[in-house]
């Protein structure tokens, strides 16, 4: 039998040995009421995959078979390290399937079935990885509606003290529209799993993420106790339990666990969507801090407080309406590096590293709900949540896994303030550690070297007035093409689409069609964002639908907003430049995270925080609050719950609570790590667990330009030993970016000409 023959299953029966849309089936290593899933031999790329085939008779309904291919691409460009990366979906030999990463480890269903109940510990890592997965879907308008433990993949680690790295699987199965709901197929196949299924679903009503939510709720109390919050015989009752019954409660089940706990379960297991926590985040935040008083020792005693910290107060500015050629007005001169506080202080005082008891909070009412994808739901500063009078303060970066906690006791019973790091002042003085000789690297040659964005198999780097269009594969990147772009470029943003590729330039963007890129044209630029005459464009950031960009401008003290969108559908010109806004001296980092753009002020010390649903429409009125953050920093990563700092001044690398940055900004740094020589730009491993950072100077103390490899625990654990060790670079290691597959990692090096190579597996 040929392999053409073999693409062809034996009836309506799939055979191991039978060959996929180039897919040699193995082993079956699953199956459920929709699909099977195989154990799969890729023969092209020689790596083993889990192939998932669905149920024969969904792909006789046309609209699921359309919707199924159009939303598992979608949930392939999903960027999250816990989201399961899907090869390939689509229809082939009369079924439809996914290719996905193989996961060696099985799925917690199974460690349920073999272990019984999990250790708190572990069920507040995997819950905070599982919900920055979702809402990183949530966040691009997807809603997974199949959250169950059985769609969570265990990844085995070798070493038995490191922590579980969990995947999310089954996105090709999520509804894309949030805010309407589809229960059954055409062809009458219940979508989701009923153990775990929200009201909503049941009852047809509106879907949004706080619809995971409910089943992450479900799959968290199963993994507590051993079983879902509703078991019944027939799935009619279970059914009538999810929309009229209560949750019994885990307490009974399970007494060993804090009161907590079930208040929390009791609030995300709410019947109604409104009622339950704003974010998965949220969720799993609350029930950490509730779990974490499982394994607490005896309260803290209370402590002296200081004097209170100085408060920071959000700086306005006013939006560019002028004409072209006109004098931009601001209605504060200021920037955020001069902000209003409670006592006087200088940001730039030379105050050491060390910890701090802040005041008690008083206590804030919960915040509202968020109606997730729309502008108002993005609006999480309006409604402060909660942040006194909790037990334990535990925090997590969902990237890895990794936890980080204070604990205390609640108000009233020998409460202990959460301790508070203090931003590292300027110093010229760096972290030693050896050099890794043992990690391999290579090296391309390109002029000029600025920004890198990777899509795929393609990474596109800037530099000069040009932009080389790099292919990798495995651990080899060739060159296959270069254009050139009018202007100085430096930082480059692909579109969540990945239509698209925008060069920050002049003083705004160059916008890049990556079809024709990758085609060879000559000239793939497609028009240019402009700001009216500002310049040193460096950063650029896009809305998560990609209907703005936002660009930092260097020379101008500027945040500039462009309405994309318009610009493809209009034309480019002065009808897409929505207005500027001051953000401080020399902003250059730019970040997003939900409603969040953090900006970053290398000339200073602030880190500015905006509402980008406001920058979209009233500039004025964006500006949320600024931070410390060290002496010049200097470029940003959102990673989990974990916004990731390089302060270039400070030699060292922060690590800042997302979650308090909303609602606890005084004790929003949670991390801070001495590294190299003027640290600029940094990247997060596929894994989570190892970040590097490009220390760009080697004029400090006799330094060499280097790359900082980061262990992430012991830097939020505040270990010693964090930074690993230096990879040797070129003169100006500047950015970095992490090529799908998570095998490799690309490094600009500006003053070499050069796009360092380096091989991620062979990382200590």
């Amino acid at each position: 039998m040929t392999d053409h023959d073999a693409d062809k299953p034996d009836g309506p029966y799939i055979r191991v040995g039978a060959f996929i849309a180039g897919y040699r089936l193995e082993e079956r290593i699953g199956s459920g009421g929709m699909a099977v899933v195989y154990r799969a031999h890729d023969r092209r790329l020689d790596r083993p995959v889990a192939l998932k085939i669905l149920a024969p008779q969904l792909a006789l309904d046309n609209a699921f078979r359309e919707r199924f291919i159009r939303e598992s691409r979608a949930a392939a460009a999903v960027d999250d390290p816990h989201i399961i990366p899907v090869f390939q979906a689509g229809e082939a030999a009369g079924v439809l399937f996914i290719a996905m990463r193989y996961v060696r480890g099985g799925d917690v269903r199974s460690l349920i079935d073999r272990t019984g109940p999990l250790p708190p510990v572990r069920v507040a890592d995997m819950v905070t990885q599982v919900a920055a997965a979702l809402d990183a879907a949530h966040a691009r308008g997807l809603v997974h509606r199949d959250v169950k433990p059985a769609n969570m993949l265990l990844e085995t680690r070798p070493g038995g003290d490191l922590p579980d790295h969990l995947y999310l699987s089954d996105f090709g199965l999520t509804k894309a529209s949030i805010g309407t709901s589809l229960a059954l197929t055409a062809s009458g196949e219940f979508m989701g799993t009923l153990e775990y299924v929200s009201p909503e679903q049941i009852e047809g009503g509106q879907l949004d993420g706080r619809t995971d939510e409910y089943s992450l709720a479900c799959s968290a109390y199963e993994m507590l106790c051993g079983q879902p919050p509703f078991r019944r015989e027939q799935g009619l009752s279970v059914m009538f339990a999810h929309v009229h019954e209560p949750p019994p409660s885990i307490l009974e089940r399970r007494p060993d666990l804090p009161a907590g706990v079930e208040t929390v379960l009791v609030r995300a297991l709410a019947k109604a969507a409104a009622d339950r926590y704003a974010s998965c985040g949220e969720f799993a935040t609350a029930l950490r801090q509730a779990l974490a008083a499982a394994t607490a020792g005896p309260p803290w005693a209370d402590a002296p407080r200081p004097a209170a910290q100085p408060t920071l107060s959000p700086v306005r500015g006013s939006v560019a309406t002028e004409s072209p050629g006109a004098t931009r007005q601001y209605n504060d001169p200021g920037h955020p590096a001069e902000m209003s506080r409670t006592e006087p202080s200088d940001l730039r005082a030379p105050t050491p590293p060390g910890l701090t008891e802040p005041a008690e909070a008083p206590p804030g009412p919960p915040g509202n709900p968020m109606q997730i994808g729309s502008p108002a739901g993005r609006q999480w500063w309006r409604s402060p949540a909660r942040v006194a009078g909790v037990g334990v303060l535990a925090l997590a970066l969902a990237g890895g896994g990794i936890a980080l906690a204070t604990r205390g006791s609640p108000a009233g019973r020998g409460h202990h303030a959460a301790t508070t790091l203090s931003p590292p002042a300027c110093t010229r003085a760096v972290a030693k550690a050896p050099r890794l000789t043992s990690v391999g690297t290579t090296s391309l040659t390109v002029p000029g070297p600025f920004g890198v964005a990777v899509s795929g198999n393609y990474a596109f780097v800037s530099g000069g007035d040009a932009v080389t269009v790099l292919r990798t594969d495995g651990t080899a990147v060739t060159q296959v093409a270069r254009f050139s772009v009018p202007g100085a470029i430096k930082g480059d943003a692909i579109t969540h689409d990945g239509r698209y590729l925008l060069a920050a330039t002049g003083g705004g963007a160059a916008v890049i069609s990556i079809k024709a890129a990758l085609s060879g044209a000559p000239d793939p630029v497609v028009g240019t964002l402009n700001n009216l005459g500002g310049a040193g464009a460096a950063e650029v950031v896009l809305s998560p639908d990609d209907r703005y960009a936002f660009v930092t401008v260097q020379s101008s003290a500027e945040l500039a907003v462009f309405n994309l969108q318009v610009a493809l559908t209009q034309g480019f010109g002065t009808s897409d430049f929505v207005g500027d806004l001051r953000v401080g001296s020399n902003p250059v980092g730019l970040a997003a995270a939900g409603d969040a753009l953090y900006v970053a002020n290398e000339g200073g010390t602030a880190l500015s925080i905006l509402s980008m649903s406001a920058a979209e429409k009233d500039l004025p009125s964006a500006v949320v609050a600024a931070v410390p953050a060290g002496c010049g920093p200097a470029r940003l990563l959102v990673s989990g719950n974990v916004l990731w700092v390089t302060a270039e001044g400070s030699n060292a690398l922060l690590g800042f609570s997302t979650e308090r940055l909303r609602n606890d900004r005084a004790h929003a740094l949670i991390a801070t790590v001495p590294v190299g020589a003027q640290p600029l730009g940094l990247a997060m491993t596929a894994s989570g667990s190892r970040m590097l950072v490009a220390d760009s100077d080697q004029s400090v103390n006799g330094a060499s330009s280097n790359l900082a490899v980061i262990d992430t625990a012991r830097a939020l654990s505040g270990k010693a030993g964090a930074v690993l060790g230096y990879i040797a670079t070129g003169t100006l290691s500047r950015q970095i970016a992490v090529a799908p597959g998570g095998r490799i990692a690309l490094v600009t090096v500006t003053s070499s000409g050069q796009v360092q190579v380096v091989n991620l597996g062979e990382l200590p």
